[in-house]
């Protein structure tokens, strides 16, 4: 793409991805992704449902093509200039194709699923490391906050990502807003999940969600467990999980979206459990 002026200042710009899933160079679906950081690694996190192609329930093609994903292909910023006086440079948006499997055939996966649960918990992920090179990329472990604070219900939370593909216009994630609606202590179905409250959209499978936190007059634990000094105000985003999908198939009333927990992303980028889809 053409060059563009370098006044994208929110550091989230920079660690969320447009996603598309191919079979070779056919287009079957897309979606949300983010960048997490793993010692000095880089992985690529989305919902299994993204990669494998199929229903993370009944193992159904989701595509109207009935086609699988061999290949994801993710956006992401790369720098054209050095910067002016003012900090500013050019750049375009680059859109780097990854192989999810090691055979054209589909089989020897390159991702990974979620240690103890597999394909029940609608999480995967995939090492990028080696295509970032010359591109501007921020994960999102890295940028939140440097607090150690526990998602609440009704508390506000943020789900970034691209519904419905957007990516024209603006060339950014859209924010979109909602409340935790129910109880994160609990596990949902004996899944280590929770409900949002937000009318979210196709595309948006793979958001990382946000939880904001405004914290007044007291202080936080960071995560290296020491304790910050009291804030007067402060406003912390801090990563609760990864949005999957809504609750039931009704685009009226299913008002509510399954977010899993932010440890699940957390165990499945170093539990080192290959995909094996059938």
């Amino acid at each position: 793409m053409s060059g563009m002026p370098s006044h994208l200042t929110n550091p989230w710009n920079f660690a969320v991805a447009y996603l598309e899933m191919t079979y070779q160079n056919q287009f079957l679906a897309s979606g949300s992704g983010f960048f997490w950081k793993v010692n000095e690694r880089t992985l690529l996190v989305t919902n299994w449902h993204n990669f494998s192609g199929r229903n993370s329930e009944n193992g159904v093609a989701m595509s109207d093509t009935g086609g699988l994903p061999s290949h994801v292909v993710f956006t992401a910023y790369k720098r054209l200039s050095e910067p002016d006086t003012g900090g500013f440079f050019e750049m375009s948006i680059e859109r780097i194709r990854v192989p999810l499997y090691h055979d054209g055939d589909l089989s020897g996966a390159r991702w990974l699923v979620h240690p103890r649960f597999a394909q029940r918990v609608d999480v995967a992920a995939i090492d990028v490391s080696e295509v970032l090179e010359g591109l501007i990329i921020n994960h999102v472990n890295v940028i939140e906050a440097d607090a150690v604070l526990q998602p609440y219900p009704s508390q506000d939370v943020f789900i970034i990502g691209y519904p419905l593909g957007l990516v024209t216009g603006v060339p950014t994630p859209v924010w979109k807003r909602g409340t935790i609606a129910t109880d994160p202590a609990f596990d949902p179905d004996g899944l280590p999940k929770m409900f949002v409250d937000s009318a979210t959209r196709k595309g948006m499978s793979g958001s990382v969600v946000l939880a904001r936190h405004i914290i007044v007059g007291r202080a936080v634990t960071k995560k290296d467990g020491t304790a910050t000094q009291p804030y007067l105000y402060a406003v912390n985003d801090v990563v609760a999980g990864i949005y999957s999908s809504r609750l039931g198939a009704d685009h009226v009333q299913a008002q509510l979206g399954i977010v899993w927990k932010r440890h699940t992303i957390e165990e499945t980028v170093v539990g080192n459990s290959i995909a094996n889809v059938e």
